[in-house]
């Protein structure tokens, strides 16, 4: 009796293993490994079109963001961003919102073409040579995390490039220079593109609780066309950093920032 219940038990035992090892490969039928990891955000290092190398307008740049089902994309002049739908290595973007910023003719011809890639279906590869095909397009892509490490919250200069109201996100006119600095010593220093401020603020974690701030009362000839920019400034805002880009969200209010090492002349 004793002997019979062992073999039962050996042999339950080896069906449960077989059970399982055909369950857990049956999983990963039809799904590639390298799309489990999806980056935040892609710079493109380099462009294949109808086999033979594209070049982007010189001094541009084209970088893919994925974020809470949305792509943000930016090359050089406009900011284009749409709800888009992953299957597998299969990448479908809704209808592209774009901001309208005048730019040179090279670069608002150049957001054309890459709006034109996302008209249909794009196959999208990820991992150590990561890929983006439309047609007979190709991107190679890079996280931008390896290409352009955060920069740090403190101590670097940012300059506002965007605006950012719910979901609609718009440039900041040609010539305005509205910038922060964050400080060693817990205070911040913010420039509107008119009025200063000046304040304390605590970084805790991902969020900043800014104290109140003292401003200059120049007037409102820029700052009316950001209203909210010192909305973001005001009791506690979070952040994110992607290699050199800044975003400060308040409630549905944000502003997107970019380091640089000087501050341009304000126009």
């Amino acid at each position: 009796m004793w002997l019979l219940r062992a073999v039962w038990v050996t042999v339950l035992f080896l069906i449960l293993t077989a059970c399982g090892s055909a369950g857990h490969q049956g999983q990963g039928v039809g799904v590639d490994p390298a799309m489990s990891v999806l980056a935040s955000s892609y710079v493109v290092t380099g462009v294949i079109q109808g086999g033979a190398a594209h070049s982007l307008v010189n001094g541009s740049e084209l970088r893919l963001q994925f974020a809470n089902d949305r792509l943000t994309i930016t090359a050089g002049c406009n900011t284009m961003s749409g709800a888009y739908r992953r299957d597998g290595n299969r990448i479908t973007v809704g209808a592209l919102a774009s901001t309208e910023m005048g730019c040179a003719p090279a670069l608002m011809t150049q957001d054309a073409w890459v709006a034109g890639l996302f008209a249909h279906p794009v196959q999208l590869a990820v991992g150590k040579d990561a890929t983006q095909t439309s047609g007979d397009v190709v991107l190679a892509l890079a996280d931008v995390r390896t290409v352009s490490p955060a920069r740090p919250l403190v101590g670097t200069r940012w300059l506002l490039k965007e605006v950012y109201a719910g979901a609609t996100a718009s440039s900041v006119p040609h010539g305005d220079v509205a910038w922060v600095r964050f400080g060693t010593d817990g205070t911040v220093r913010v420039n509107d593109g008119l009025n200063d401020g000046s304040g304390p603020v605590r970084v805790i974690g991902d969020r900043l609780v800014f104290g109140d701030l003292l401003w200059s009362a120049v007037g409102c000839a820029r700052t009316c066309a950001v209203g909210n920019f010192g909305a973001v400034f005001a009791g506690t805002s979070t952040f994110a950093i992607t290699g050199d880009s800044l975003v400060l969200t308040h409630g549905t209010d944000g502003l997107g920032f970019r380091a640089v090492e000087k501050l341009p002349p304000q126009s």
